[in-house]
């Protein structure tokens, strides 16, 4: 009987080490850090085109000009771009580490 009183006393040791290890309080914290930046959004932006002091004609302003404006509406979309993926990452994050 001694035998079976020393083995069930093992036994309830090794279940209570079991259980209480289960139990553990300790909840190791999520770090996430910011996403990087999409690789497209970080491109440099072309340069708006000087108009040429030789041009003397309207169509060469004209030209200039749109030319001009189809550099700006790309830019302006990238911007736009840019501002929607960074408030998205910025809300994720925010949710997602409670800071």
């Amino acid at each position: 009987m001694c035998k079976e009183q020393v083995g069930i006393t093992i036994l309830m040791i090794m279940l209570m080490i079991l259980i209480s290890g289960c139990a553990s309080d300790r909840i190791m914290p999520v770090t996430m850090n910011f996403p990087e930046v999409p690789e497209p959004l970080l491109v440099e932006p072309e340069k708006l085109e000087t108009l040429p002091e030789d041009a003397n004609q309207l169509s060469d302003l004209l030209e200039n000009s749109t030319v001009n404006y189809g550099k700006y509406r790309e830019l302006q979309i990238k911007y736009l771009n840019w501002q929607n993926w960074y408030n998205t990452q910025r809300l994720l994050h925010k949710e997602t580490t409670g800071e």
